[in-house]
Parts: C-alpha cells; sequence; structure tokens
C-alpha cells in the first residue's frame, strides 16, 4: 500500500511537472485531434510606470534631457515630472491613463520652436521637441545628439533613431522624439489565469526594408508562479518569403539558440510587405541574465528564406534589463533559489 502511494504520488507529481512547461508536443496533437482554439477577442490591457515595481521603493527618479547646447531646452521639465491639478500644463488630448500637452514655446532664445510632453499616470515619459526643417538647423542637432550618443542606432528614409540605456531619440523632419527608456510604460496583457508584463521598445529596428518588434516579458500567475519569455514580429517586402524558425542570441562568450513558431502571419502596407508573429517563446532567468550581462548582443533571425542579422539597440536592450530585474525582484521566494544574483 505505501508503494502504491509513493507510486502515485510521483505520477501526480510528474504530471505537474509537465503542467508547467509552457509547450508541449501533446498539446498539438490535441489541438489536432481537437480543432483550434475558440478565438476570444483582443485581451484586456493595461499600461502603466512601473518605477515602485523594480525598485521597492518610493522614488521619484527625476532624468533630464541629453545636453543639446541650446539655452531655450534647460527649460524643459525632466522625465519623472509628477503632473498634478496646480499645474500649468494644458493638455491636448488624453486617452485612459495617457496624455499629451499642447506645444509649449520657450522663454528663451532655442533652435527649437516648442515642446510638448507625453505623460502616464501623470509621468512625463516622452518629450518632443519642434523645429523648422531647415538643413543647418538639422545638422546641428545630430552634432549635438552625436556627442552624446557617439553613433546612430540606424537610419531609415528621413528618420535616424539613437539610444542608450537612459534614451531613445527619433529625429523627423520637423520634430526630436525624446523617450525615457526607464520610464517607458509597462504593457500588462490579462488572460484567463495568467498576465503578462511587457516591456515594447518605444521603437522596432529597421533596415533593408524589414523591421524587427523584440519585446521580453514576464508571464505570472495567479499563484505567483513567473516565468521569462520574449515575443518577436518580422515584417519583410511580400516578394521575399522569409518564414522565420530560429533566432540566435550572439553574446560576448556564448551563442545561443531558441525556436521560433510562427503563431501568426498578416499582410500589411496594402499587401506589399508580410508580418510574422511569434508571441511567446519561453527562457531560463539564466539566459536572461546572460543576455543583459553580455557587453554586445547580436541577434540572428533564422527563416527558410534567409537571414536577417543586426545589433541589439539600446532601446531593445532595456527591454531585457527590465524583464530581467522584474524576475529578479519578485519571483517567489529569491534569495532561496539565486543566492548568487
Amino acid at each position: 500500500m505505501r508503494y502504491y502511494i509513493v507510486t502515485m504520488l510521483l505520477w501526480v507529481g510528474a504530471v505537474q511537472a509537465f503542467a508547467q512547461q509552457p509547450r508541449l508536443k501533446q498539446v498539438d496533437e490535441y489541438l489536432a485531434a481537437t480543432g483550434q482554439p475558440v478565438e476570444v477577442g483582443k485581451p484586456l490591457e493595461k499600461e502603466y510606470c512601473l518605477l515602485s515595481t523594480l525598485y521597492k521603493g518610493d522614488k521619484s527618479l527625476m532624468l533630464n534631457l541629453p545636453n543639446l547646447e541650446d539655452y531655450g531646452t534647460r527649460e524643459v521639465i525632466p522625465f519623472g515630472f509628477k503632473l498634478n491639478q496646480t499645474s500649468e500644463l494644458e493638455l491636448a488630448r488624453q486617452e485612459d491613463n495617457k496624455a499629451e500637452s499642447t506645444v509649449r514655446s520657450f522663454y528663451s532664445q532655442s533652435m527649437f520652436s516648442g515642446v510638448s510632453y507625453q505623460f502616464c499616470d501623470s509621468v512625463v515619459y516622452g518629450i518632443t521637441l519642434y523645429y523648422d526643417d531647415q538643413e543647418g538647423v538639422k545638422q546641428n542637432i545630430h552634432k549635438n545628439l552625436l556627442k552624446h550618443f557617439k553613433q546612430a542606432d540606424y537610419m531609415q528614409g528621413e528618420a535616424t533613431i539613437y539610444s542608450d540605456p537612459d534614451y531613445a531619440v527619433r529625429v523627423l523632419p520637423g520634430k526630436v522624439e525624446f523617450y525615457s527608456l526607464f520610464h517607458f510604460p509597462t504593457v500588462e496583457t490579462f488572460y484567463p489565469g495568467v498576465s503578462h508584463k511587457i516591456w515594447y521598445g518605444p521603437y522596432n529596428y529597421e533596415a533593408d526594408g524589414a523591421s524587427v518588434m523584440l519585446a521580453f516579458y514576464n508571464q505570472e500567475s495567479k499563484e505567483n508562479n513567473i516565468q521569462s519569455a520574449f515575443k518577436v514580429s518580422y515584417k519583410y517586402p511580400a516578394d521575399k518569403p522569409f518564414k522565420m524558425n530560429l533566432i540566435r542570441f550572439i553574446l560576448d562568450d556564448e551563442t545561443i539558440e531558441l525556436p521560433l513558431e510562427v503563431e501568426y502571419t498578416d499582410a500589411a502596407d496594402g499587401g506589399k510587405s508580410i508580418e510574422e508573429r511569434d508571441t511567446r517563446t519561453f527562457l531560463f532567468p539564466e539566459v536572461l541574465k546572460a543576455i543583459d550581462r553580455s557587453a554586445e548582443v547580436g541577434v540572428e533571425l533564422v527563416g527558410e528564406g534567409g537571414r536577417f542579422l543586426y545589433k541589439m539597440p539600446a532601446f531593445q536592450r532595456a527591454s531585457v534589463h527590465t524583464a530581467y530585474e522584474y524576475f529578479r525582484w519578485n519571483v517567489t521566494n529569491p534569495m532561496a533559489k539565486y543566492r548568487a544574483w
């Protein structure tokens, strides 16, 4: 009888262990036999700043703009500023907990004609500076940004993207967008029994007519079971079929390969482009840690139709770091499990 009880406990434990795995061959076999799951529509989402959740304290981190050697922009209120009822900032639009101010002019002389602010939960996370689209002004803007960032992440059409661990910046004709990566809102998506806390960057990586969105997140159940994962989408010209099946993270001293499964394929840009999406690939926290601590990270998407290789920009690395920090702070009993962290 005792042997029977032990056997049953082991069997139940094995079933539970399998149940914890994010993807199983048995699931695909079941779906093949019973049909596809019912579409339930778009899940509920909310956006918020995660500062206190990440750092376990009532800290109000303020971050100024990069030094643009422009007297007027010293008046810009910093990232992390909290809007209140006594503020003189007028809001141009507001939707749920996000808002944008009207364009305000500077009191002091500036190469910019005005500034507007983006808020989430009344906290500034984005700042837009406007300028007259003249070649001399644009050259001066790029010169000052290069002093701070050293080089651009990429150029696509009329847009130039810069980023570092603090900022993501996009220069467009007539305006410059600044985002604080630390203050950038988290997107929490709710599904039955679990939620995904996802850290999207402000931009995708774009080159040669292709675009890559790579976002890391944590899946959290009601039992405080936290699993790290990422989602990736790849948009490319419709006349160059790709069908991605593998991703490589090329680190300082190792290369990590993970299989991808194209869950959705959609036409985009009026049929001129195709977008493939893998929405959930789980990875061990040690892998997330290795990616976060590598000095440089190369990303290679491999498909049946070719390869796409690029250096992960800082605005995507912020997603890695935030997902890793959230896991460290919130995993059940982290000091017992991960003493070396």
